[in-house]
C-alpha cells in the first residue's frame, strides 16, 4: 500500500550515526540557544522539508504536524498510517501490530466489542506511545536497552517514529521482516529525515539509504552543564551521534546482532 510518511529532526534535536551524517558539519558550531533568526530559519527549512512528503500525499488524508525547533511530522492518515501525541510525546506508526509486550491488541480490541465498550486504545501509534511511556524516565542507556528488549518481543509489520520533546529524544524503528518501507538520511545543513518513500528526502543525497529491518534508532541530547559565557549563561548539550542497533537476537541467542548499513557502498556501521 503506497502512503507517505516523513519526519524531520533538527541537528540539534538529534543527529545520525557516523557515517550518516554529511562530512561539512564536522566541527560546526551549534546553534546559541534563543538564537530567534535561527530558530526561525530551522522552522523554514522543517516546513519545506515536510511540505515535499505533503504534495505527494492524498489530499484527503494528508496531515502535518509542525512541533517546534525544526522538528515535525507529514503523513497520510490511513488505517495503517497513524500520528498521536500525549504530555510532549509525539509518534508516527505506519503497519498493523498484533502484540504488544503483555498485552495482545487484537484480544484487548474482542474484549471491548464484546463488553460494548469503546476499544482500549485509538489505533496503534496509541499503543506505542503506552509501549514507549513504560520505560520514558529511564535514562538514555536504560531506556535504549528496555526498548531493544521489547521491540524483540512486538508481533506485526511497523516502521516508526517517536520524538520525546521532554527528554530531547528520538527513536525509529522497522520491523524484523521489512513489511513497512522505510528509508533515511542527513542533509548538509544536519536535518535528519526519516520517510516511507525515497523520493521524499529532500536534501539527503547521497546518505539516504533504505533503514535497515530489525533495527532501531535512538538519540538522546544530554545536557552536560550551564556555563557562564559572553552572552550569559547557555546550555552545554552533549554531542554524540545517534546509535543504530539491532532488536534481533545473535545466533548464540544472548547477544543483539551487529548492524550493517551501506550508502552508496560505503560501510557506516
Amino acid at each position: 500500500m503506497a502512503y507517505h510518511m516523513l519526519a524531520v529532526f533538527d541537528r540539534e534535536t538529534a543527529r545520525a550515526p557516523e557515517g550518516l551524517e554529511s562530512y561539512k558539519l564536522v566541527g560546526k558550531p551549534h546553534n546559541f540557544p534563543g538564537d530567534n533568526e535561527q530558530e526561525k530559519k530551522a522552522e523554514e527549512v522543517c516546513r519545506a522539508k515536510l511540505s515535499v512528503a505533503y504534495e505527494h500525499s492524498k489530499p484527503d488524508s494528508r496531515r502535518m504536524e509542525l512541533l517546534g525547533h525544526g522538528n515535525g511530522f507529514s503523513f497520510e492518515a490511513t488505517p495503517y498510517c497513524h500520528y498521536a501525541s500525549r504530555e510532549g510525546v509525539h509518534v508516527m506508526l505506519a503497519g498493523e501490530v498484533s502484540d504488544w509486550p503483555g498485552i495482545s491488541a487484537v484480544a484487548a480490541a474482542h474484549d471491548a466489542f464484546i463488553r460494548n465498550e469503546p476499544p482500549p486504545e485509538q489505533n496503534d501509534a496509541y499503543w506505542l506511545l503506552d509501549f514507549y511511556k513504560s520505560f520514558m524516565s529511564a535514562n538514555a542507556a536504560d531506556a535504549t536497552d528496555t526498548a531493544l528488549d521489547c521491540l524483540s518481543k512486538v508481533k506485526g509489520t511497523f516502521a516508526f517514529v517517536i520524538y520525546d520533546e521532554l527528554q530531547k529524544r528520538v527513536f525509529a524503528a522497522r520491523d524484523s521482516d521489512g513489511g513497512q518501507p522505510l528509508f533515511w538520511g542527513a542533509t548538509d545543513e544536519g536535518q535528519l529525515l526519516f520517510g516511507s518513500s525515497l523520493d521524499d528526502l529532500d536534501g539527503c543525497e547521497p546518505t539516504a539509504t533504505l533503514f535497515p529491518p530489525g533495527t532501531l534508532f535512538a538519540s538522546t541530547r544530554h545536557t552536560i552543564a550551564y556555563n557562564p559565557g559572553d552572552k550569559g549563561w547557555v546550555i552545554d548539550e552533549g554531542d554524540w551521534p545517534g546509535q543504530l542497533l539491532s532488536f534481533l537476537l545473535d545466533n548464540d541467542g544472548e547477544h543483539w546482532r551487529g548492524v550493517k548499513l551501506t550508502t552508496l557502498g560505503r560501510l557506516v556501521c
